[in-house]
Parts: structure tokens; C-alpha cells; sequence
């Protein structure tokens, strides 16, 4: 069976459940850890079902862009700006600031939670349908109006994804081209306007189309949801990272106020 393009994989069979909880638990793990090497072996097991599901990387290429712009500011910002603890100056700049290693080593802790945070959860957009996403979190006692607003606020990734990749191609088209920090920052400033513009008449179409069927919060749903032997698997697996992640913090290996020991 085919999905999106893409050929069926065990993910997708998996309960939307499951996969929410997927996601709440990588959050929670990442809360919990503070340390770059940890952070990093989180990223990378959130990186590896990504190999299973295997999506045109065509549709990542905006995202990819994003995340990585994102976690390189983040790691410079701090390493300019960073006031807690001791300061260990790398570079002295003319200005009066200068680059400081506990800055940039909190920065890469900040980076390495967020792409973690955000892998996991748009594993979880790219292989559940909405539908699914929406009869999870109301089996799980959310309320439909709450469940419909953040299915639709998740359902508006993959969209954003496509709409950036094709203004990035059309801005390939036009000669906007380069590589390097510089020109991918000149090329998010190109792409946001259009986008936005795009999202906002993706926005407007959906309430239209909610109103024009009549969509109303007292619905039944029209299957139950089923925990399977491999489901459960899963769920044991996702505690034991949350209990790992835990004893590491117990241990000394959390987030410690105020920056990197």
C-alpha cells in the first residue's frame, strides 16, 4: 500500500496513540537531559525511524533549512549573549562582546533538544492522518473542538514543507542561488512573505470548507481504537526511555541551572 507517494511501513500501522506518545515522550526525555553527548544520542533515535519511513527528501529541503538556520543562531546567540556562570572568552570582538565557550556549549545543548523536539514530532505528522490524529486525542479524553484546532495546526506542516519547496524552486528558477550561511539566510527572508501569504489562503479555505460541511463537535467516531501486541511493545520501549532519561537527570546528567557543568 501506498501513502503519499510512499510505500506502507510499519510505522504507519502503528496506533496514532502510540505515536502520540511518541512524541510527548522524546519532549520529556529532552526536558530532562542536559548534557550534548545524551542530547545527541536522543536526536540520533529520533533520526532512526526516519530510515524506516524513508520520505522524498524533496519535501524536507525547506525544513531542513529551517532547523538547521534555527540551531546555528541558537548556538551563536548564546555563545555572544550567554550571562550565566563563569565565561570563558574564545574570541574578543572590537565592539566589547565576545564568543564564550559555555555559551556556545549551552547553545548546542538548546539546539540539540529543539531538533529532537521537532523530529519526533514530525515523524508523527508524516506517517498518521489526520483522522487518526483526531480520534487519538479524543479517545484520550481531549475535547473535540481543542482536538480539531491543534489537527489542523499539525496538519498545516507538511503544507508549509511543500509551499517552501516549491518557493525555493521558483526562486532556483529566477537565479536566486548560493551557498553557505549568508545566502541561506537571504533565501528564508525571500521565501517568508510568499509563505505566509500561501498560509494564510490555506487557512481561509480549510474554515470555509468546515463550515460548508457543517462540521460540529458532537460527532461519533466510526471505528475504536485498539492496542496491538506490537503497540504495547512500543509504549514499554517509550517508558523506558522516559525512566532512562529520568535516572540520568537523578544522576547528574540533567539540565543544571544556569548552563553546562
Amino acid at each position: 500500500m501506498w501513502i503519499d507517494g510512499r510505500r506502507q511501513t510499519c510505522l504507519d500501522r502503528l496506533d496514532p496513540r502510540v505515536k502520540l506518545a511518541y512524541s510527548v515522550s522524546v519532549a520529556a526525555a529532552g526536558m530532562m537531559l542536559g548534557q550534548p553527548v545524551l542530547l545527541a544520542t536522543l536526536l540520533a533515535l529520533t533520526l532512526a525511524p526516519w530510515l524506516v519511513l524513508r520520505p522524498p527528501l524533496r519535501r524536507l529541503r525547506a525544513l531542513l533549512l529551517v532547523a538547521g538556520l534555527a540551531a546555528a543562531g541558537m548556538v551563536v546567540s548564546q555563545g555572544f549573549f550567554y550571562h550565566g556562570g563563569p565565561r570563558t572568552p574564545l574570541l574578543e570582538l572590537p565592539c566589547g562582546l565576545s564568543v564564550a565557550w559555555e555559551g556556545l556549549a549551552y547553545g548546542a545543548v538548546q539546539s540539540l533538544r529543539l531538533l529532537a523536539v521537532v523530529s519526533a514530532a514530525l515523524l508523527v505528522v508524516f506517517c498518521c492522518h489526520s483522522s487518526d490524529l483526531l480520534l487519538a486525542m479524543t479517545s484520550l479524553g481531549l475535547p473535540q473542538e481543542l482536538a480539531f484546532m491543534l489537527v489542523l495546526a499539525l496538519r498545516f506542516l507538511p503544507e508549509t514543507i511543500e509551499q517552501g519547496q516549491r518557493i525555493l524552486t521558483a526562486q532556483e528558477l529566477r537565479g536566486v542561488r548560493g551557498r553557505g550561511p549568508l545566502a541561506a539566510v537571504r533565501r528564508l527572508a525571500l521565501m517568508t512573505p510568499p509563505l505566509l501569504g500561501c498560509l494564510a489562503r490555506r487557512a481561509r479555505q480549510t474554515a470555509l470548507a468546515a463550515e460548508a460541511r457543517a462540521w460540529t463537535p458532537r460527532r461519533q467516531a466510526a471505528r475504536e481504537l485498539r492496542l496491538s501486541a506490537t503497540d504495547r511493545l512500543v509504549l514499554a520501549a517509550l517508558a523506558a526511555l522516559v525512566l532512562a532519561a529520568g535516572a540520568a537527570m537523578w544522576g547528574g546528567y540533567g539540565a543544571p541551572p544556569g548552563g553546562i557543568r
